[in-house]
């Protein structure tokens, strides 16, 4: 992508994409549902969009590299009769 700055009408689609993924884009936000002062549901966000090659240079852990360290607890079930 070219160092240039470009005015909003010249951005496309495919420059904003390689923009976010170059850069990356984080979102964090937190939803609570309450009543009578009474939280009936509480969502906690955390959105992180980028390129995996991004992810890896800001040290983001990938799901898959979690999984590899994890133990795998594997329990065999039996049919009973």
């Amino acid at each position: 992508m070219s160092l240039k700055t470009l005015t909003p009408k010249q951005l496309t689609i495919i420059d904003l994409i390689d923009r976010i993924l170059d850069k990356g884009v984080v979102i964090n936000g937190d939803i609570t549902v309450s009543v009578v002062g009474v939280d009936l549901l509480s969502l906690k966000i955390n959105l992180v969009i980028a390129s995996l090659e991004t992810a890896k240079r800001y040290g983001i852990k990938l799901p898959w590299e979690k999984w590899e360290r994890e133990p795998r607890h594997v329990e065999s079930k039996g049919l009973r009769r």
